[in-house]
């Protein structure tokens, strides 16, 4: 048996791979073509099904090989046709209709891992292969040869000296040129030497030498905070993508999407001088400048208000021009919902709780302009509580606990506890309800419920609920409205004084006042909110208005105070913190 130190040779791999493509999902799909013979295969994506024999399932392919780089130190042989080759370092898969089977301990392929796949007959054998791509990278050996592959641009092949250049691991410290790189040479089955002018190929395993240790990814590399892509889930609007020049030369990384408009992507544009930063939408192909040895964080944020449905993947396709080119997937979701008639936020969206602030900015003047309010020198904030339920009813609120209502179990046929119904949290408007919960969060040790409530509002609620309910429907471009009363006997009622003879609506006597004018006054106030379609604060750290934010236009009149009504005016805004879709349930 030879080890790789005695090969010599450098002829070109015969392995030919072909270009691969992306349909509007989060997956890309990767054509293998496999001579006869060895072939030396990197996958670049994880299939949803990757059992071997699923992928390689093919007649013609005699067995699949992995090298295990986590158990132990792999060596190749110059020839692979010599028995066993190292069996104890290697996983293998053989179909299961041959009595060689029994010894398998390879079961799945995964993306960014290298295999070899022996193929039967004279003819080749083209694979496609559908999966997910990824950004979490394989380990190199240090000080050893490991078995690896690297995100190569077909268009666009570096020489193996461009390519490991800006390595100090993968380059000769005296000469500067690429350690030793091994190919293989299908048609003779050799390991042979690569010459640092040759090319690499997209989707081709190669033995590379490590002087120490490495992460080395390639002249580009790029990755997120956590995962191995940008997977927002249900929750996250905002993840960031760093990408990394790893060379000694400035370098533009192109991202482009490789899916179907629309695409219901944003990045954040800083505008010269930082002065007016703001969201924009993700175009098809978004360059990016990087200096030498420089890195950007890309902020990207999913639109779930612009998702047609829910569900939306893609991949990024990443290049620099020069030879890398780099896969990333990209996947969010949101709770299924139907659509409300008049557009917008589909219903079962906007159900919840609904807390933000209303900024009043102009005023009218009572005795000069009753009805049209001019700008104020300075504003007043109100704060706004609002709950929407599943059927669309909007309820504006004075105060709201959040309480935990315990899961419940019962036994299965073979004794065990198991859950029959799950805990959940519940929004309550009746202090009366309290009592039936537990605290949604824990406070010194103890369990309490998580209060929201607002002083702005007031009002005489039918039974204690605390709401009053709005008309109108919520969403953008809509609006919804309501009115209060306070009555002369609500203690909020500004004319109403328990201790002032002149504000108690009583007469000398201490008895209600029968005839003559009021002392305390019935106040009315008259709320209406506009939706718009823009977030009204011109803020830009919500790239997802109209999904878990919203806002508009806020009006308001009020009768009582004085001879002429009092219109006032400003804008509000909304973000829905919690997802409890009924009161006091």
């Amino acid at each position: 048996m030879k080890t790789q130190s005695s090969a010599k040779s450098g002829l070109l791999a015969l392995l030919l791979l072909g270009i691969g493509s992306a349909a509007n999902a989060q997956t890309y799909t990767q054509s293998v073509t496999l001579l006869p013979g060895w072939n030396s295969v990197f996958l670049e994506v994880t299939p949803a099904d990757p059992t071997v024999g699923t992928v390689f399932g093919n007649a013609a392919i005699d067995s699949v090989w992995e090298a295990r780089t986590r158990v132990s130190t792999v060596q190749f042989i110059q020839n692979q046709n010599e028995v066993a080759f190292n069996r104890a370092g290697w996983s293998v898969y053989i179909p299961t209709n041959r009595i060689e089977s029994v010894n398998n301990d390879l079961f799945a392929v995964a993306a960014n891992h290298s295999y070899l796949v022996k193929v039967t007959g004279s003819a080749a054998v083209t694979i496609n292969i559908t999966g997910r791509p990824s950004l979490k990278q394989q380990p190199f050996l240090p000080d050893a040869y490991t078995l690896r592959g690297f995100h190569i641009d077909p268009a666009h092949p570096p020489t193996f000296q461009a390519f490991f250049g800006a390595s100090p691991a993968h380059t000769d410290p005296a000469s500067g040129l690429v350690q030793n790189i091994y190919r293989l040479n299908n048609a003779s089955s050799q390991w042979q030497l690569v010459n640092a002018t040759d090319t690499l190929a997209s989707g081709v395993a190669y033995w590379v030498y490590t002087a120490g240790a490495s992460s080395y990814a390639g002249p580009l590399s790029a990755a997120t905070v956590i995962g191995d892509g940008l997977d927002y889930g249900v929750v996250s609007s905002q993840l960031l993508l760093t990408l990394q020049n790893n060379t000694l030369s400035s370098a533009t990384a192109a991202l482009i999407d490789l899916g179907a408009s629309p695409r219901p992507l944003a990045y954040y544009q800083f505008a010269p001088g930082d002065l007016s930063p703001a969201w924009l939408d993700l175009p098809q192909n978004l360059p990016s400048a990087l200096d030498a040895g420089a890195s950007r964080n890309l902020r990207l944020a999913i639109r779930r208000a612009q998702m047609t449905g829910p569900n939306y993947t893609t991949v990024f396709q990443i290049t620099d021009g020069q030879g890398t080119r780099i896969l990333v997937p990209v996947s969010t979701t949101r709770p299924a919902a139907v659509v409300s008639a008049s557009g917008g936020i589909p219903v079962g969206l906007q159900a919840g709780l609904w807390v933000g602030d209303i900024t009043l900015n102009a005023v009218a003047e009572a005795r000069v302009n009753p009805t049209n309010p001019t700008p104020t020198k300075s504003a007043f904030d109100l704060r706004l509580l609002v709950h929407v339920d599943t059927n669309g009813v909007t309820r504006l609120l004075r105060e709201v606990i959040q309480m935990f209502q315990n899961g419940t179990t019962t036994n299965n046929p073979a004794g065990q506890p198991v859950v029959s119904q799950p805990g959940r949290y519940v929004l309550l408007t009746d202090d009366t309800l309290l009592p039936q919960f537990q605290g949604a969060t824990v406070r010194d040790g103890v369990p309490v419920g998580r209060r929201f409530s607002t002083s702005s509002f007031d009002f005489d609620p039918p039974g204690g609920t605390n709401y009053v309910t709005m008309s109108g429907t919520f969403g953008i471009s809509n609006s919804i409205g309501c009115t209060i009363s306070l009555q002369p006997t609500t203690p909020t009622n500004p004319f109403l004084h328990r201790y002032h003879p002149d504000h108690d609506n009583l007469d000398g006597n201490y008895q209600p006042i029968a005839l003559g004018a009021p002392e305390v006054f019935t106040i009315v106030r008259q709320i209406q909110l506009q939706f718009t379609p823009a977030d009204p604060t011109g803020q830009t750290t919500d790239p997802d208005y109209g999904y878990r934010s919203i806002g508009g236009n806020y009006s308001e009149t009020v009768s009582g105070l004085h001879n002429n009504s009092l219109v006032c005016s400003g804008i509000f805004h909304l973000t829905k913190v919690i997802d409890t879709s009924v009161l006091n349930q």
